[in-house]
């Protein structure tokens, strides 16, 4: 690690990937302030998230709409929320910020073919049960063996 990028990691706690990850989260989720670390990502989700981040996230992310209602909360659950004004629910928010996270972690590692990093959180993985990394965030277990698929994709352990 370049020295700079050491001072930094050690400041911050984050690394300039860690940063850039949670930069792309926030993007995805069309947050107005710019995310930097994971302290970011907590003190949204403390003031809950307006239900626009689900719009944001659907079309920044490409996500169907079937997949927005299995993976963050049911259609009638977010048109009631637009429709009252309500922020999502402290579990919706972090529903949401887990396919952002992962997400953005895809385009990271799959910078050199973004239109891949789509495909791939849609495609089978035998690391998965034959599952996509997108039917298995729907838990936390499922969200960490996707992080570390993805961690084992950067390091080159596999194809």
């Amino acid at each position: 690690m370049r020295p700079e990028r050491q001072r930094r990691a050690t400041v911050t706690g984050t690394s300039d990937d860690d940063a850039s990850v949670h930069y792309r989260v926030g993007q995805l989720l069309g947050l107005p302030a710019e995310v930097r670390t994971e302290i970011d990502l907590i003190e949204r989700l403390e003031k809950g998230l307006p239900v626009r981040v689900v719009e944001a996230l659907r079309a920044r992310a490409g996500l169907s709409d079937d997949e927005v209602y299995q993976l963050i909360a049911s259609r009638r659950t977010l048109n009631r929320r637009k429709l009252e004004r309500q922020r999502l629910s402290a579990a919706e928010a972090d529903r949401a910020v887990r396919v952002a996270r992962v997400t953005a972690r895809a385009q990271q590692v799959f910078s050199a073919r973004p239109a891949y990093a789509r495909e791939w959180l849609r495609a089978t993985q035998r690391a998965l049960g034959d599952r996509s990394p997108f039917q298995v965030l729907t838990t936390d277990a499922g969200t960490r063996a996707v992080e570390e698929i993805l961690l084992g994709i950067e390091h080159g352990q596999f194809g």
